[in-house]
């Protein structure tokens, strides 16, 4: 029987209760078609009156997310029903995506040159051979370069090769944690980090965010409380939310860091847009602090390479994890990627990239110029705050329906409690900014026609 176990009280009563049911359906607590608990049990078993329930299941049924019957019970709503929704696209249209981050498409680079040159006599058959877990050294110390300009001063020796972002994360949380350790993140945090943590069976801790990203005054209230070893942080650009953090707010980061001796684990996916002025947390923190930065952004996703920075107390351990995943990186992705550096083209993609996201972006402004969103200068990606009344799981949906893939808070959230009602839109992985603009423009269409068709499928 259902029981929820955190009601927020400072609410109203009955809309705390409501709330309750509405975040657990979310949440999958409770499943469609579900029966409700009689009245008089819950009210039992939260000791409140019955008329607070009886207010607090009408609520709810208000929302569409419970339907009663006489004689039958209370039942969780089927959220299969048909739904009139308007006639935006044709059927035979495609889905403009607007959810995935995915690598900026840009025109005029051949890059056939670096893939000759990688097939010639020696340097091929060197890359065809095992090699050490860690990277082939000038890969390193390339790699060691290329990190600098994010005020990272690392040495090739401290750098080590990974098949992408994703695989570095899971090298730290094999190699670093042991299962049941906790790691603090944003509230609002990367999908990937959140599946790489339970896969490894840890215990994440959200931790309140605010314009800057996470709140340090919440993050040491945990470390109080609970056993943290570690810390999950985008500072530069968060993902979702493109919030990023001040100087100020780095530093007491860093030195909550420092005093709880935490593990930080620095995702620096996004930082290649916009460089000026930023320096990574992991500065501040040498001896915590594991730095990732891949080129899945920046040049290409399916050379899936990473580098991490990872200090001398976690070297052995983050290289044995690499061992046991993957053995090695993949060498030639390694090599093209070193080559791409060497040649100037990927300071060149990037830039190229830079004009693109820029254009996007002002154009987002122009066209939800009447709604609330975050994007800071160079963010691939905007989170869009939708207006009162709009459930952003509902909104996710209602834009599917309609051919454009958002992603609504819910797949970001960490917690118990409703997440805020946002979507995350990206501006990355259409193929031109004509889709972009068509994309953005049925956004807008769906948010001005909630008032009018709210009574017939908005929940």
């Amino acid at each position: 029987m259902w029981n929820p176990k955190i009601i927020d009280t400072d609410k109203v009563l009955y809309i705390a209760i409501a709330d309750a049911i509405e975040r657990d359906i979310r949440l999958g607590i409770l499943k469609q078609n579900e029966k409700m608990p009689p009245q008089r049990s819950l009210a039992k078993t939260i000791g409140v009156n019955l008329t607070t329930i009886t207010r607090a299941y009408k609520e709810a049924e208000k929302r569409g997310l419970i339907t009663g019957t006489i004689g039958r019970g209370t039942y969780v709503s089927d959220d299969k029903k048909d739904r009139i929704l308007p006639e935006i696209l044709g059927s035979e249209d495609e889905i403009i995506e607007l959810g995935l981050v995915g690598s900026i498409k840009i025109e005029g680079y051949d890059l056939s040159k670096q893939l000759k040159a990688v097939a010639k006599g020696h340097v091929l058959d060197s890359l065809l051979d095992y090699v050490p877990s860690q990277g082939i050294r000038r890969h390193r110390e390339v790699a060691a370069g290329w990190i600098k300009q994010y005020g990272l001063n690392a040495d090739c020796e401290h750098i080590v090769i990974c098949a992408g972002a994703m695989h570095a994360i899971n090298c730290c949380l094999l190699g670093l944690f042991d299962p049941g350790d906790r790691i603090a993140v944003d509230m609002l945090t990367f999908t990937g980090f959140k599946n790489a943590a339970q896969l490894n069976r840890m215990k994440l801790e959200p931790i309140v965010m605010d314009s800057e990203g996470m709140v340090p005054e919440h993050l040491e209230e945990q470390c109080k409380k609970h056993q943290i070893k570690g810390i999950y942080l985008m500072p530069n650009l968060q993902n979702p939310t493109a919030t990023e953090m001040s100087k100020k707010r780095k530093r007491e980061i860093a030195d909550i860091i420092l005093k709880y001796g935490l593990i930080l684990i620095e995702d620096d996916i996004y930082n290649f847009m916009n460089v000026t002025n930023k320096t990574a947390l992991s500065t501040l923190v040498p001896d915590n602090g594991v730095y990732i930065c891949s080129i899945s952004k920046s040049l290409f996703p399916g050379l899936r390479i990473a580098f991490a920075s990872v200090p001398q107390r976690f070297l052995y351990k983050f290289n044995q994890a690499v061992t046991n995943t993957v053995w090695m990186a993949p060498t030639i992705s390694s090599e093209l990627v070193t080559q791409f550096i060497e040649s100037g083209t990927a300071a060149e993609m990037i830039n190229q990239k830079k004009l693109v996201i820029e254009n996007r972006i002002q154009l987002a402004k122009t066209v939800l110029r009447d709604y609330s969103f975050q994007a800071i200068e160079g963010s691939p990606f905007l989170w869009l705050n939708l207006p009162e009344g709009w459930n952003c799981a509902e909104f996710e949906n209602t834009a599917l329906m309609n051919h454009v893939r958002v992603i609504s808070a819910y797949k970001f959230y960490v917690g118990t409690q409703l997440p805020p009602n946002a979507v995350r839109v990206s501006l990355g992985s259409v193929e031109n900014d004509e889709q972009m603009q068509k994309g953005l423009h049925i956004l807008l269409r769906i948010l001005k026609q909630y008032p009018i068709l709210a009574s017939s499928f908005l929940i």
